[in-house]
């Protein structure tokens, strides 16, 4: 554990040095506790502590006031917002936890979403973390992003932040995200010592860039199962109301078919956008729909494993009718 040892000496040298907040030490330590529990002390952290000074110069914003952060959010999700800025001449997004969610819990949850990302940086379908902050209460996140970029929520319901990523939704555009989310998902569950849960896997943790990419973001309520079992029983119940398996909410038992959408929800996917382009899609539609109402079962017992939806997504599109193909 000497990579531990010379960590923390690491911590305790810079707080003294540049007199850091109070929270850098307790944050620190929060987060080496995660990296180490995740990676058996093994991992290498691939990225930068930045301090709130150069947050605040890459951004040309405060972040250590508590004000209202929407006027000047690129996006935001259902914990916090995000502030785009501009560091060594790369395009960043900071994230900034919601001032409502003060206290360990909440720095707890900003720890285990930097945990879980970092070990997630190299997928593709994955927003890439460049660091962290840790001088305030809360940990702030800071992702390199390209220029144009949104949030599938935004671009679903019309929400504009100013982030101008003008990408029209069309049926191959929602079947590639479908397939690239799924892609990130099934390596949550299957690259590591034990699966890990996402919990709140939902449009507002889902950002689409310019390419028409998708990536996962925002691994805050991630659990890994323990090792050898197949289910681990929480205390609490989390989620985005809409997407909480059944058996998860009544029992606060997460297994690896915790993701579920409700069947309300689900009808959202057909809008006018893609019922226009019903004919030649039609046969992907129904392969689709009938993926679609196997992952919607009430019982956990009865839903497809993600690895099973990603390979399914997969198969329907390379299933495309040749001129869908040739217009790419």
């Amino acid at each position: 554990m000497e990579w531990v040892k010379r960590k923390i000496r690491f911590l305790k040298r810079r707080n003294e040095k540049l007199k850091l907040s109070p929270w850098y030490m307790e944050n620190g330590g929060k987060l080496l506790e995660g990296l180490i529990a995740s990676s058996n002390g093994k991992y290498n952290i691939p990225y930068r502590v930045f301090t709130v000074e150069e947050l605040n110069k890459a951004t040309d914003f405060d972040f250590t006031k508590s004000i209202n952060y929407i006027s000047r959010s690129a996006m935001w999700d259902g914990t916090g917002y995000y502030i785009s800025g501009i560091f060594q001449q790369r395009s960043i997004l900071v994230k900034k936890f919601h001032a409502y969610a003060k206290g360990d819990g909440a720095a707890s949850y900003a720890v285990n979403d930097i945990v879980y990302t970092v070990q997630m940086n190299r997928h593709k379908n994955v927003l890439k973390i460049l660091g962290c902050c840790l001088d305030l209460e809360i940990p702030a996140i800071i992702y390199e992003i390209g220029i144009n970029y949104g949030l599938l929520y935004d671009l679903l319901c019309g929400r504009n932040f100013g982030n101008n990523i003008g990408r029209s939704l069309s049926w191959s555009n929602r079947l590639k995200i479908a397939t690239d989310v799924a892609n990130a998902v099934a390596y949550l569950h299957t690259a590591f010592p034990t699966p890990i849960i996402h919990r709140d896997l939902g449009t507002k943790n889902i950002v689409i860039d310019n390419n028409g990419v998708a990536k996962l973001v925002d691994f805050s309520l991630c659990v890994a199962l323990p090792p050898g079992e197949s289910q681990v029983e929480v205390d609490i119940v989390v989620g985005t109301k809409g997407h909480l398996d059944p058996d998860y909410m009544t029992t606060g038992i997460i297994t690896e078919k915790e993701h579920h959408v409700e069947k309300n929800e689900l009808s959202k996917i057909l809008d006018p956008i893609i019922l226009e382009e019903i004919g030649e899609i039609e046969h992907q539609l129904q392969a689709f729909s009938r993926l679609a109402l196997r992952c919607i079962l009430d019982r956990g017992a009865d839903r497809p494993y993600i690895i099973d939806v990603a390979k399914e997504l997969v198969r329907i599109q390379r299933s495309a009718h040749p001129t869908q193909r040739s217009s790419r």
